[in-house]
């Protein structure tokens, strides 16, 4: 078998991107993955992730997500479908806006109107007026910004996966990595579990929360964290579509809590959770959702969007994170093997971030520095490193 340049192990957002970029710079490509494209488990699936810019004081990746977002456009037209839909986003406040409760929202709010975006600061009479599903009064504050919305992922993974082929990428389905041929420190090949080897002269892990499996020295860094999502179908679909809602966050620093407006093709509405969530293996634990975390939904909705509460709950799953310690990308060559590399720790925020995270994880692969690249590369965690996403809700109990 003739050696590819560059072999990816990973066919989500982060493996794919990285693909089609290597592609474009003439290398000869390889992607292996364990199933079909997209895989059903995989955290890249589902039918909806939001894009957002709204990111507190992180100044980098709101320019991450800025620029992802340009290019998200620009994807809708080399795919050839609208897969972006830019909605805009809702951000639900239970106190008022420049109060000391709501840091997320408003340092958000402050980075916007530093960059030129037309944000508005909404009163509870404007909410009302605006998005009437919304329960004003739980949330008598709230900062809509037009620059942001969400995407049909599943189906991005599948247009991604057809014009990385045009470009040359061989993806091999049904081609689970499993081990690496390493001679005097230099990766030769990786072997799957179906008995194959495929000799490359560079692998790139981007297997998710399979990585940390693949590559045990990671394990101390990095971990696979469930957290539910729930589809219910509204009986008033109206109130739910966009523009009487779009893309959504409730007070989620302090709850998690997040949704979507009515889904045209699925009609449904998509609740999730952004916390901490539940450590669990990616093959051997179950990932049902519990009848405490349904109760628990039922009871977000009576108080954020009553006509919801009692609306049938027709689907749910547990997303799959691949969650570093500090809740940042994982983006670089192995320390000790030559030829070998990482693009994964997508802590919640990937699939949004995916045109920009090929880019980094090809130059990364080819030996360069990228602008956003510093922060993500190999490093040392502890147990006291602190999450850093400042809209995830992180249950500090012990």
């Amino acid at each position: 078998m003739k050696a590819y340049d560059f072999l990816i192990i990973g066919g989500g957002i982060f493996g794919l991107s990285a693909a089609i970029e290597l592609a474009k710079r003439k290398y000869r490509v390889g992607l292996l993955n364990p199933d079909s494209l997209p895989h059903h488990l995989a955290a890249s699936t589902d039918v909806s992730k939001i894009v957002r810019m709204e990111y507190g004081t992180d100044r980098e990746y709101f320019r991450m997500a800025e620029r992802s977002i340009g290019r998200w456009h620009e994807w809708n037209e080399l795919l050839g479908e609208e897969l972006y839909h830019e909605v805009g986003m809702l951000m639900l406040c239970r106190d008022r806006w420049e109060a000391a409760r709501q840091p997320f929202e408003y340092s958000s709010y402050q980075q916007l109107q530093a960059h030129g975006y037309a944000s508005e600061v909404l009163d509870a009479q404007a909410l009302q007026q605006r998005f009437p599903a919304v329960n004003s009064q739980t949330y008598p504050h709230a900062h809509f910004n037009p620059r942001a919305g969400w995407v049909e992922s599943g189906r991005v993974i599948e247009k991604l996966a057809a014009y990385g082929r045009s470009l040359g990428v061989e993806i091999h389905e049904g081609q689970t990595a499993e081990g690496f041929v390493i001679e005097k420190n230099r990766l030769q090949a990786v072997k799957t579990r179906e008995g194959k080897s495929y000799p490359c002269g560079h692998a790139i892990v981007a297997a998710g929360a399979h990585t940390p499996y693949l590559l045990p020295e990671l394990q101390p860094y990095m971990k696979a964290t469930g957290h539910p999502v729930f589809w219910l179908k509204p009986r008033a679909p109206g109130l739910f579509q966009v523009p009487k809602l779009s893309v959504f966050t409730a007070d989620i620093a302090h709850t998690g809590w997040y949704g979507f407006p009515w889904h045209p093709k699925q009609g449904i509405v998509k609740i999730a959770k952004h916390t901490d969530g539940m450590a669990l293996h990616p093959d051997q634990d179950d990932r049902q959702i519990t009848d405490a975390e349904v109760a628990e939904m039922r009871d977000f909705l009576a108080k954020s969007f009553p006509l919801l509460a009692d609306a049938p709950l027709v689907y749910t799953r547990r997303c799959l994170y691949t969650d570093t310690l500090d809740g940042h990308f994982w983006i670089d060559q192995h320390p000790l093997v030559a030829g070998l590399s990482v693009s994964t720790g997508g802590s919640g925020h990937g699939m949004k971030m995916g045109p920009v995270l090929g880019e980094m994880t090809a130059d990364m692969a080819e030996g360069k520095s990228h602008e956003f690249s510093a922060r993500y590369r190999w490093r040392e965690l502890g147990e006291k490193t602190p999450q850093a996403e400042e809209a995830r809700f992180v249950n500090r109990k012990t």
